[in-house]
């Protein structure tokens, strides 16, 4: 039996075009690719003047190879396109003894006694010039019936990589599988079969391929293969469960890999840890497979025997990063900071804090145990880092603060760029600023936000103007959203903030702008809840008001509002018992005074003094509330 050498493979392979076949596929000595550079004269625009531009060089000795050699050293004009073919793939009737164009051209349209069975040069030449110029239907044609031909398999490539491009994948299965049947000793058009059935989720046909690949070698590297083409959806999972489990795996590292996390996600956590046992007999040192049985582990066993195999696993790989990170964030999970930072500092260690993102994770450990000094040195050390000195800078902001050196964090926050962190370390900027009542600066801060970041301009023109309110200044709060909607027009967080600046009173503004907000965004559910609470607030179109905020009221996130605007409702409806029964279960496990507000209003409504006062003494002394006579 033969024996396949492990291949790489992430998509089925070759070079051509930037077609997303990996040329790393052919590292198995089984599988050798021929790149050949052609250099093409700009000038050229047809097949027919390469050949004219061919004629003089060729010979009857002539290597397939040889053919290019002239166009190698044409400079810089030229263009550069590189083809995997095979060297002898050319066949010599192209090349004949005083070879031109027009037998080129017969040779290749009307087959002869010396024409060979093999792909046509010309043939092929056609088709990638009509590739360049985009006649991809044209090309694709050519190129898969050139592809059929005798010892064709880098014009298949080239093939399936224009397929793979420019068809859907189902067709591009179709044509794999077709030119793999028709050839079958061609072991990577078996892994392109097997990668392309698996990503169309076509699992009887891969199950199929899957098991020739393992009667070839049973150890084959399938690592590769895998990559890309797990399924999202539960029913492809389920199918890809059921194809493994129909296959002969015998100890294939790979396939037990994939039937173990599948087993795990189906709630089959001890079949997971069979599998996963038999892979890592194979590669007991990989992380992958160390750390795919934590997670196995965690779904049978208490955390403290986790925690243990992970240690253990970690000094059979002591120097691995991935495992050393894992062990480091399971142990946070389960709150053993104290324990995460010994480990962190531990001399065996070293090594590790050395890493920048690892400096990072004990730098924020440090924070939350309150070892600031040691924290900020971390930190500080990441400043010079081009990677990590936006994040140095936002942590030593939070670590100043959380010392009360106010004026350290607001001088740390103000030196984050980092786009994905920079909106959230100006505002906490400006929140202390205007804790300190230092408006000005504040203001200095929005402005210079938008003049370093184009995108983030909405943003700073809301934060500009929440200063002004908080500076007791909302008309010209209002004004500064009114010219940055000149700018800015259709803007919906712009909209929104000057919803939410209108004094309590002016309900008609409001509602003029929150219908404009839910036309231009039909299903954001901030704008639902503000136009709800004011068509309450106004007393008008109940029904509406009451079709808007059932469809909301069991949302995790947004159940609650939409139930307390719904008991207002019901309270000017003078329907006491609905405002109890939206709300009651919820205050008494998570009390708020809204909710609690609300229901005292409809039991005293409903003359229960009892649970009117019970719902007082919530109020007062869990919640802090003053009380006011709602009667």
């Amino acid at each position: 039996m033969r024996k396949l050498f492990p291949a790489v493979i992430s998509s089925a392979c070759c070079a051509v075009r930037g077609c997303p076949l990996n040329p790393r596929f052919f590292a198995s000595k089984h599988v050798k690719p021929y790149c050949l550079s052609i250099y093409l004269p700009m000038q050229l625009s047809t097949p027919q003047q390469l050949f004219v531009n061919l004629k003089p060089n060729l010979k009857s000795n002539l290597k397939p190879l040889d053919v290019f050699k002239p166009f190698t050293a044409l400079g810089k004009n030229v263009v550069a396109t590189t083809l995997t073919l095979a060297s002898l793939l050319f066949s010599p009737a192209v090349f004949s003894a005083g070879a031109n164009f027009a037998s080129a051209s017969q040779s290749v349209n009307q087959p002869s006694a010396v024409v060979s069975t093999q792909p046509s040069l010309y043939a092929i030449l056609m088709a990638e010039f009509a590739a360049d110029r985009g006649r991809i239907d044209q090309a694709l044609a050519t190129y898969k019936q050139q592809s059929f031909l005798a010892d064709a398999a880098p014009v298949f490539e080239r093939a399936l990589g224009l397929s793979l491009q420019n068809e859907p994948p189902q067709l591009s299965l179709a044509f794999a599988n077709a030119w793999q049947q028709q050839n079958p000793d061609h072991v990577p058009a078996i892994f392109y079969v097997t990668h392309l059935a698996l990503k169309a989720h076509e699992y009887e046909l891969a199950g199929e391929k899957l098991n020739q690949i393992l009667q070839y070698d049973p150890d084959a590297d399938l690592s590769q293969i895998l990559i890309g083409i797990y399924p999202t959806e539960t029913r492809d999972q389920a199918e890809l469960l059921a194809t493994l489990n129909r296959l002969d795996i015998k100890n294939n590292p790979s396939l037990l890999v994939m039937k173990a996390g599948l087993l795990l996600q189906f709630q089959q956590p001890k079949a997971a840890l069979v599998a996963i046992n038999r892979a890592l007999k194979t590669n007991p040192k990989s992380p992958a497979f160390l750390t795919l049985k934590a997670d196995i582990l965690q779904a049978l066993s208490p955390s403290h025997q986790v925690i243990a195999f992970i240690a253990q696993a970690r000094k059979t790989v002591p120097d691995n990063k991935a495992l050393f990170v894992y062990q480091i964030r399971y142990m946070l999970k389960q709150g053993k900071s104290a324990q995460v930072w010994q480990q962190l500092n531990a001399r065996a260690n070293q090594q590790f804090l050395a890493d920048e993102e690892i400096k990072l994770l004990a730098a924020l450990v440090g924070i939350d145990l309150k070892k600031y000094a040691a924290a900020d040195r971390l930190l500080k050390a990441l400043i010079a880092s081009p990677n990590f000195k936006d994040q140095a800078n936002y942590y030593l902001a939070v670590s100043a603060e959380r010392q009360n050196l106010l004026n350290d964090a607001i001088g740390y926050y103000g030196k984050v760029m980092q786009p994905d962190l920079v909106l959230k370390a100006r505002q906490q900027q400006i929140d202390l600023l205007i804790s300190q009542s230092r408006f000005d600066e504040a203001i200095a801060s929005s402005i210079k936000l938008r003049e370093q970041f184009d995108s983030f301009a909405p943003q700073s023109y809301i934060m500009q103007a929440n200063i002004l309110q908080k500076n007791n200044q909302t008309t010209q709060a209002l004004a500064l959203l009114n010219s940055a909607q000149t700018s800015l027009p259709n803007n919906t967080d712009i909209l929104f903030a000057k919803v939410l600046l209108l004094p309590d009173d002016d309900y008609t503004s409001k509602l003029r702008l929150l219908k404009e907000l839910i036309r231009l965004a039909p299903t954001n559910v901030d704008y639902q809840l503000e136009y709800a609470q004011t068509l309450v607030n106004l007393k008008q179109n109940n029904e509406e008001v009451t079709a808007l905020l059932t469809a909301l009221i069991n949302d995790k996130e947004v159940g609650l509002k939409a139930r307390q605007i719904l008991s207002q409702q019901a309270l000017h409806q003078a329907n006491n018992a609905t405002v109890i029964s939206l709300l009651s279960d919820n205050f008494d496990i998570v009390p708020d005074v809204i909710s609690g507000l609300l229901l005292q209003q409809a039991y005293l409504n409903l003359g229960n003094q009892k649970e009117a006062a019970r719902i007082n003494q919530i109020l007062v002394h869990e919640l802090g509330y003053q009380p006011k006579n709602l009667q």
